[in-house]
């Protein structure tokens, strides 16, 4: 039997909590046999308030030794992350446990020093926040990231994704499928599947290069990679990437590329609240007046309409 020990931080997003808890207890009830057991915890006191107000009574400090750590988080991950709580994260690491977050829960396991090697992931909305803060810690734009002993995802019904992927690895696919049935949840996403549906439409039928292109363009906005580093790593050259851009999405790489950038740098203003030529810098512009020429040629707004719009 696996044991988790959920850590709620204040204002974390219950519906991600309860689609990583769900599924462990439905296999449970479909096995017969208690595969999984959990208990929850808040940094302070003895209850966790959700984001939407909703209270959960915890089950007092967190264990000595779970076999997994899940640290679940929204809006203001660390505003209870104090010395204390991450010298209990760091001792839960180097003991051998495994460690999760999901949602914003991976700024956490960022301040407690545990992360660096392998990629993580988080909810879009906080991953360009995130990759200011730690520059060196490698960010993906996957839905979950699973590890040896690192488990990440990005929240919301990614998380039960992640859990029901880890079923399947341990109790077999069979086990999995029926508990994503008992979920009205038809099809286990794969890791690759991306956060947004925006995003997803145009690259749905373009094939597997353009894809791994694309999702490589999430990823390096935060980075301040360049296009030739992307189509490097892939193994194609430029003109190749043009023509199965023009066939496959009417548009080229580098314009593709500027519409991630641009959404990069807005997510930025609106929610780390960078000025707009922080933002820009960060989003790999060479200045604030570059930026805000490829937002009227790419939107026809400037970036404060932008990030005024709803639509973006």
């Amino acid at each position: 039997m696996q044991s988790f020990a959920f850590l709620l931080m204040p204002g974390f997003s219950a519906m991600a909590f309860f689609a990583a808890i769900e599924p462990l207890r439905i296999a449970n009830r479909l096995a017969g046999q208690a595969l999984y057991r959990w208990t929850i915890h808040a940094p302070h006191g003895d209850h966790a308030l959700a984001s939407s107000g909703m209270e959960l009574r915890c089950d007092g400090p967190l264990p000595d030794a779970p076999d997994a750590l899940v640290v679940c988080a929204g809006f203001d991950p660390l505003v209870a992350a104090g010395q204390r709580l991450l010298g209990q994260v760091r001792r839960l690491w180097r003991a051998g446990c495994q460690v999760g977050a999901v949602d914003t829960g991976a700024f956490v396991l960022a301040e407690a020093g545990i992360l660096g090697r392998d990629p993580i992931t988080l909810h879009w909305e906080a991953a360009g926040e995130f990759g200011q803060r730690y520059p060196r810690i490698p960010v993906s734009a996957e839905l979950y990231e699973r590890h040896a002993r690192l488990f990440t995802c990005a929240g919301g019904t990614a998380a039960m994704d992640m859990m029901l992927d880890a079923i399947a690895q341990q109790h077999g696919l069979a086990l999995a499928k029926a508990v994503s049935d008992q979920l009205i949840h038809d099809q286990i996403r794969p890791p690759s599947a991306p956060q947004r549906a925006a995003l997803a439409e145009p690259a749905r039928s373009a094939g597997p290069v353009v894809q791994r292109l694309i999702a490589g363009m999430e990823a390096a906005a935060a980075r301040q990679h360049s296009l030739e580093d992307l189509l490097e790593a892939e193994g194609i050259s430029r003109r190749q990437a043009e023509r199965l851009f023009a066939d496959r999405l009417g548009t080229t790489p580098g314009r593709h590329f500027r519409e991630v950038r641009i959404r990069h740098a807005i997510e930025l203003m609106r929610n780390a609240r960078l000025p707009v030529h922080e933002a820009a810098l960060a989003a790999g512009f060479s200045s604030q007046p570059v930026f805000s020429r490829a937002c009227r040629q790419h939107f026809g707004q400037s970036p404060r309409e932008l990030l005024r719009s709803a639509s973006l």
